[in-house]
């Protein structure tokens, strides 16, 4: 009975409590719901606002293949202009500097690619927008500006190859044609050696025949390089001695394996190789 009695005093005294409290909890209420409401819209919005971007940047570039032309800069920069909050938007800038490079407009994809590393600071695309910069410098002829741009990329992203093999491929041809054999070679070799872990690296492959042909017009190169590091000589390099001294001869080709279908982490640009591309482009 007293414990009846004590539950119906709780009672009524919580109802006293909600009455003399009933206009405070009422605010408390409506402006849950009112956060609850913009919250939610905003998420919506959110949504929506990629969505439509995701949608313009499809609509473009659907537009160039069909009428068979380049993706036009102009169009991918309205896109990077609407939308700069969201991901299509960062790829359109990004691609727009890349269609601007390909026009041989290098001034005006410096420009973006510079603004996109400005105003996009966390995004994954950095690095490619960074080569771009590089690859920009390199086809004005800067050629110290440029090997300054890819050295800070193979400091700064050490361990992806995806960015550090090509920068350093293109350092190396670089100093080659700067008339630096040695630090060319040095690049050189550091790449061959990787092809026994990856022996389909395209940079490490090309590496070595570049390594086998800057050996063949300084042959001091090996010996110098095998006096600093004793068996650092670049895979598929062999050093024997002749009535000339040492000279480097190809070690027999190993079997190529077949590359993987497909790439799970392609870039968006790609640092310009000069037997595969010698206007330089991205």
């Amino acid at each position: 009975m007293d414990a009846e009695t004590d539950s119906s005093d709780l009672y009524l005294k919580m109802l006293a409590w909600l009455h003399a409290n009933r206009k405070p909890l009422i605010v408390a209420v409506v402006v849950v719901a009112a956060i609850a409401l913009v919250w939610g819209f905003m998420a919506w919005e959110k949504t929506q606002h990629e969505t439509d971007a995701n949608a313009e940047l499809f609509t473009v570039s659907i537009d160039s293949n069909v009428r068979s032309v380049p993706v036009s800069p102009q169009k991918l920069l309205e896109v990077a202009k609407e939308y700069p909050s969201t991901d299509a938007g960062e790829y359109a800038q990004l691609l727009a500097a890349n269609s601007l490079f390909n026009e041989a407009k290098y001034p005006e994809a410096l420009q973006q690619f510079s603004e996109f590393i400005d105003n996009h600071a966390e995004s994954t695309l950095v690095p490619q927008a960074k080569v771009g910069v590089a690859a920009c410098f390199e086809a004005e002829g800067k050629t110290s500006d440029a090997i300054t741009k890819y050295h800070d990329l193979v400091v700064m992203y050490p361990s992806d190859l995806n960015i550090v093999s090509p920068a350093k491929l293109t350092l190396a041809r670089l100093y080659d044609a700067d008339n630096k054999p040695e630090l060319a070679f040095n690049y050189y070799a550091e790449l061959a050696r990787m092809l026994p872990q990856n022996p389909y690296d395209p940079w490490a492959s090309e590496a070595r025949e570049r390594a086998q042909m800057l050996v063949a017009k300084h042959p001091e190169l090996l010996k110098s390089q095998a006096a600093a590091a004793p068996g650092s000589a670049p895979t598929g390099f062999s050093v024997s001695s002749g009535t000339g001294g040492e000279t480097a001869t190809p070690a027999p080709p190993a079997a190529k394996p077949v590359a993987p279908s497909g790439n799970p982490n392609p870039n968006l640009i790609n640092i310009p190789s000069g037997s595969t591309n010698s206007t330089g482009k991205p």
